[in-house]
């Protein structure tokens, strides 16, 4: 039985074109042997904020995409307070939390201009308003 078209999963490389059509400042999609998809992007929550370097690394599957904020260090501009709402991982950078896996929020057949780019802007708008109040606004469940 065929699946819808709206039901696949999409290949690396129809993401990459997804990914190019984005054209953002600062942007550069590479695969990497078949076997990973890396976009690096640059987005500011607002006019008036810093801006970002993330990547969004996926693999084939695509079960579980990971976003990086890769500078500035957001530890650092959080002056060593525990960031809400990240994950851990090994390696430069950090790892947002931007959906809850149980809830099934996000699907491998969505597009990731519709989900994970504009989610990590409200991410960081969240995460700069955070900076000010101390409190976090953007709701959610936070991973341990």
């Amino acid at each position: 039985m065929m699946n819808h078209p709206a039901q696949r999963n999409l290949s690396l490389a129809q993401r990459a074109i997804e990914l190019k059509r984005l054209d953002l400042p600062n942007s550069e999609v590479k695969i990497w042997s078949g076997r990973e998809l890396h976009y690096k992007f640059t987005t500011s929550p607002s006019h008036f904020s810093r801006s970002y370097e993330c990547l969004l690394r996926v693999t084939p599957d695509a079960r579980i995409p990971e976003l990086i904020v890769l500078s500035p260090d957001l530890e650092l501009i959080a002056e060593n307070r525990k960031l809400p709402h990240i994950y851990t991982h090994k390696g430069k950078g950090t790892k947002l939390c931007l959906w809850y896996p149980r809830k099934r929020e996000w699907l491998p057949q969505m597009k990731f201009t519709d989900t994970f780019i504009p989610w990590t802007t409200e991410w960081l708008w969240y995460f700069e308003d955070w900076l000010y109040t101390g409190v976090w606004a953007g709701g959610g469940v936070h991973p341990d």
